[in-house]
């Protein structure tokens, strides 16, 4: 099952881990070492929250009925207000219906994200390529992007007119076809520990958890 992290859960302190795995990392008779980066390790996420009062435990406990241990998982944002693209830039889109028509009077659906910024690429791909029009040189290295459910994260950024060169901190989950591309990415992940969304409430009223979640990546390669 997968459900969707409270809104009213705001974190204080936000420590994202992006994809950092290595394998096979031995020494040489000469000294030398050889280490191997995985090809397409998870997304970690770090939260720490202050006081929970009220509706907020009630919002908390909620959440940790819905994990059931690290049986399900929650659709999270990337907490990265500070450090992504402009958000005015992003939500200044507008789209019409799923058949490409707007309103009568030309008026359509403010976006929350990028609309018609989209991707295509083969599985195993670390540089992908991203027109992104009218919105303009957006994207800067060191920025998570999210293709479908998957983030990444752009580690170096080429600019030609409004084409971008990305390459990715790991390689493509998936073969993608016109897969749009997100500024504001969302993860799927679940709990570290099936204990991982305990919360203890001092004198019975309050508490300040902590949540550690990995990246689902179920039936990728």
């Amino acid at each position: 099952m997968i459900f969707d992290f409270p809104a009213n859960l705001e974190p204080t302190d936000v420590n994202i881990r992006p994809p950092r795995a290595t394998i096979g990392s031995s020494t040489s008779l000469s000294g030398r070492m050889q280490t191997q980066v995985a090809p397409r390790p998870p997304f970690g996420l770090k939260l720490t929250f202050d006081k929970l009062f009220g509706d907020d435990v009630l919002s908390w406990r909620a959440m940790e009925g819905l994990f059931e241990g690290r049986a399900n998982t929650v659709r999270i944002p990337l907490y990265d207000v500070w450090f992504r693209a402009n958000d005015a830039a992003i939500g200044a889109g507008v789209v019409g219906f799923s058949d490409g028509t707007f309103f009568a009077d030309g008026t359509g659906f403010l976006t929350d994200d990028l609309s018609g910024v989209t991707v295509t690429a083969v599985q195993g791909q670390r540089t992908i390529t991203a027109d992104f029009g009218d919105y303009g040189q957006l994207l800067q290295a060191g920025l998570f992007i999210g293709l479908g459910e998957y983030p990444n994260l752009a580690r170096r950024v080429w600019w030609d007119g409004s084409v971008a060169r990305i390459e990715c901190a790991r390689t493509m989950m998936f073969d993608l076809v016109d897969e749009p591309l997100k500024l504001r990415p969302t993860m799927l992940a679940s709990l570290t520990s099936d204990d991982g969304a305990n919360l203890e409430l001092t004198r019975a009223r309050y508490g300040s958890p902590t949540l550690e979640l990995l990246e689902r990546i179920d039936g990728a390669l």
